[in-house]
């Protein structure tokens, strides 16, 4: 008889840490980009009846021998039924036979692996000493973006923190109140954008919020919410001044950010410069002065969830964590 192990959020919240979740992600791309991992097509489409989006993201991590797949997506009016707005859940398979291993609550793990991600594009691509982030989005992802981003640039001593909802804004601003930097509520993305080093966009927008006229020099942008034809959060022309990066070409093509830029002819495929892989790889080059303008476009891939929900179940088994189900 088959046994199932099913861990909830805050069981895989007490087993990944977020230091380990950012050389989990490092480690999955560098493999991925040697060919040691497969990423299967995205599925992602509209439930108009609900307001929502669902999706299917699934892969094999050939190396820790993880096979499963994602399931879940946005449901934007989750926030007024007092629920977060992403939900999604994981199922693992054993590699050699198939057979169904685990259930993985999947919240949390797009939670930490999404904000390893935003931090690992600032690692490799932001000047070091960036002093001036702008947070463009407020929501739980915004947090979680600007907390991680904090990690990885440590001269950061200026924050300001845009929501088209301002209460989000201030609330952020209120808990992340610290002595190491000063952190405000931007009146607007302009005044949020102008002076930043670095740029975080975390929205769910389908209408350019960052515009180009506002990019200056040797700026970093990191494109984080738009994952699905449609959405949108920069000016496509500021895709023309810069070297873009990406964690999947394919869907940053379709899904991504670079959806409009490509449209447009702004861009290409074969004119973006690196995948993330690649780039921890050292197999293609970062940013290659102070004045340019870097952005990475992020997605989500498959190989993030699975590798963050492959540690959480290796563990959980090492520490008898979560419920067993016969099947």
């Amino acid at each position: 008889m088959n046994e199932l192990i099913v861990l909830n959020d805050q069981e895989v919240a007490e087993l990944v840490s977020f230091d380990e979740n950012l050389r989990l992600i490092e480690q999955a791309f560098a493999d991925y980009n040697r060919g040691e991992s497969y990423v299967l097509p995205v599925i992602r489409e509209k439930i108009k009846k609900h307001n929502g989006f669902f999706g299917i993201k699934s892969g094999y991590l050939e190396n820790q021998e993880v096979l499963g797949f994602k399931a879940g997506g946005f449901w934007a009016d989750n926030k007024d039924k007092g629920l977060p707005n992403h939900q999604s859940a994981m199922m693992l398979f054993d590699p050699s036979t198939g057979q169904p291993i685990a259930v993985v609550a999947a919240n949390f793990v797009t939670q930490i692996r999404t904000a390893a991600i935003g931090a690992i594009g600032c690692k490799y691509l932001a000047r070091p000493e960036s002093r001036v982030l702008a947070l463009i989005g407020a929501g739980h992802q915004g947090r979680n973006q600007l907390e991680a981003s904090l990690k990885v640039l440590p001269a950061i001593k200026e924050v300001w923190v845009y929501d088209v909802f301002q209460a989000s804004a201030e609330k952020v601003v209120a808990e992340l109140q610290n002595e190491k930097y000063s952190i405000r509520v931007a009146e607007s993305a302009e005044q949020a954008c102008s002076a930043a080093d670095v740029i975080v966009t975390a929205t769910s927008s389908f209408q350019a919020i960052v515009m180009n006229d506002w990019i200056k020099p040797g700026t970093h942008i990191n494109a984080i919410g738009t994952d699905t034809r449609g959405k949108q959060e920069l000016d496509p022309l500021i895709f023309g001044r810069a070297a873009v990066f990406v964690d999947n070409l394919e869907q940053c093509c379709y899904l991504g950010e670079c959806q409009h830029a490509v449209d447009a002819g702004i861009i290409s495929r074969q004119s973006i410069r690196a995948e993330l892989g690649e780039l921890i790889n050292q197999s293609k080059p970062g940013r290659t002065s102070p004045d340019e303008i870097t952005i990475f476009d992020t997605t989500g891939v498959a190989i993030q969830d699975l590798a963050t929900a492959g540690y959480a179940l290796q563990e959980a088994k090492k520490r008898g964590i979560g419920t067993i189900i016969k099947l």
